[in-house]
């Protein structure tokens, strides 16, 4: 029982480090992000990186954080491991969805000055 105990919480401690140095990473390096490295170099001008990486980066960061708190929360609570995986992967992917969606709202740096 309290090896599959610490090992919820370990799993949950290397995901947490995983997504937050992503964060960092991408906000260094914006190649990172998934699609921006594929654009040329005339498609990357009209994108606001700052705002993008900035964005992505809070993302990955407050999406690590919280599956740090609630994994340990939940394993501190002995809720079944199913149930603790289930709702970190459930965190996860919202946080991926709403980096998408959030992404793809962003104004490019030329729209206004047409």
């Amino acid at each position: 029982m309290f090896a599959i105990f610490y090992f919820m919480i370990y799993g949950s401690i290397i995901t947490a480090v995983i997504l937050i140095l992503s964060g960092i990473a991408v906000k260094n390096k914006p190649d990172l992000i998934a699609g921006y490295n594929t654009l040329t170099n005339e498609e990357k001008e009209k994108i606001d990186t700052d705002k993008l990486t900035h964005m992505t980066r809070n993302y990955f960061v407050f999406i690590g954080i919280s599956v740090l708190i609630i994994g340990m929360v939940l394993s501190f609570l002995n809720v079944a491991e199913k149930t603790q995986l289930y709702l970190i992967c459930g965190i996860v992917i919202f946080g991926i969805a709403l980096i998408i969606i959030q992404s793809n709202r962003l104004t490019t740096k030329n729209q206004f000055h047409k």
